[in-house]
């Protein structure tokens, strides 16, 4: 072996393990938070069982495990932005067809409880992270069936081709590289074009909190995934029509 090749190796294997260690770390430190949170629960529960008959009690409780809900909601994504930002990107074979089941089995119940109707063409296999890659599916289709309408059937539709010379010329993308194209399309609530940027800033909301829960972070995180991999990440809208999210993904970053 090489020289050059050995540093590679070893810097490789470095680089691996201080990963590891970074998501132990966000785990751990995810899981001690939760901890309290969960135990609070709990005793609301207790408490709401003991205060049945006192609709002002009942109601305070209610409100107490809803900002746990959101303190959890908040941890995971605190936790997801930070392990975007970490830099620390292990680059493997990703079915992106995998990844999008994973992603529905972990959102089925919100998909099932809105009667969501979801269909997904055949995507491409790439490479990249593949915990990263499942983070920015989760996030987005989250926000597609969190913004459904509801007087009608909440419809989510994936596809996926290259991309062509002309459009990666005008977006100046690498010329030796492949890129594909993923849309997701959805008939929900959708926004206002003048929105379309602001809502992958931090924190952004639209919406009142009360109507649309959530900590305003997802799609910011999903951007900062997509930009990890070299790629690009918009979204077009109609209010009331429904929103499309576009991501254009390298077939090897």
């Amino acid at each position: 072996m090489e020289d050059w090749e050995y540093k590679y190796q070893q810097a490789s294997e470095e680089l691996a393990a201080l990963r590891k260690k970074h998501v132990d770390f966000l785990e751990a430190a995810s899981h001690d938070l939760h901890a309290p949170l969960r135990k609070i629960a709990v005793f609301a529960d207790r408490i709401s069982t003991k205060n049945a008959s006192d609709p002002e009690a009942l109601r305070y409780i209610d409100r107490m495990k809803n900002s746990v809900s959101e303190m959890q909601s908040l941890i995971d994504n605190l936790a997801a932005l930070a392990l975007a930002n970490s830099g620390t990107i292990q680059y493997v074979v990703c079915d992106l067809n995998a990844i999008i089941t994973k992603t529905l089995s972990e959102l089925q119940e919100e998909i099932e409880d809105k009667k969501v109707v979801i269909h997904s063409a055949t995507l491409p296999v790439v490479k990249g992270d593949a915990v990263q890659y499942k983070q920015l599916f989760i996030n987005i289709l989250e926000n597609a069936v969190k913004y459904s309408k509801k007087n009608i059937t909440p419809e989510i539709d994936i596809t996926a081709y290259p991309v062509e010379q002309e459009e990666m010329t005008s977006r100046r993308l690498r010329k030796d590289q492949a890129y594909y194209k993923i849309v997701i399309t959805d008939n929900g609530i959708g926004f206002r074009p003048e929105y379309a940027e602001r809502i992958f800033e931090p924190f952004v909301r639209l919406h009142p909190k009360s109507d649309y829960p959530g900590t305003g972070l997802g799609l910011s995180i999903a951007r900062k995934i997509v930009t990890n991999h070299n790629g690009i990440i918009y979204a077009e809208g109609k209010e009331l029509v429904g929103a499309e999210f576009i991501l254009i993904l390298p077939a090897n970053p």
